[in-house]
């Protein structure tokens, strides 16, 4: 278990840029479904 805890960081670091991205885009889209549902409505 401690060596999980250990190596967590580093996998955080490195999918951070993968992890921003897709949230990023998400949002993004969410931002546009969101709109057009509103005019639609």
């Amino acid at each position: 278990m401690p060596e999980l805890i250990k190596k967590l960081p580093s996998k955080i670091k490195k999918n951070k840029v993968k992890t921003g991205l897709y949230l990023g885009l998400s949002a993004y889209w969410g931002v546009i479904l969101a709109g057009t549902l509103i005019n639609l409505n």
